[in-house]
């Protein structure tokens, strides 16, 4: 049986429900947002496992804002 793709492979921008390391995958960009945040997220081995809204309430950030955040630095990059 083969597997759907994943939001992150098709979408224009991470979703909340994205893990991870789809989104440092298909989106480059959000590294800089990750960092900026002092997010562990690049180079974290639980990146394959956590979802961005996982990631953003275990750092007390607002998921939205995080998710926004990265648009702005996906679209930069166009």
């Amino acid at each position: 049986m083969i597997a759907p793709p994943s939001h992150a492979a098709t979408a224009a921008f991470p979703s909340s429900s994205d893990l991870v390391e789809d989104v440092l995958e298909r989106w480059p960009p959000t590294i800089a947002v990750f960092l900026a945040h002092r997010m562990a997220c690049p180079g974290c081995p639980m990146a394959r496992f956590q979802t961005i809204a996982e990631v953003a309430d275990d750092y007390g950030l607002d998921t939205d804002a995080l998710l926004a955040d990265f648009a702005r630095a996906i679209a930069a990059e166009r």
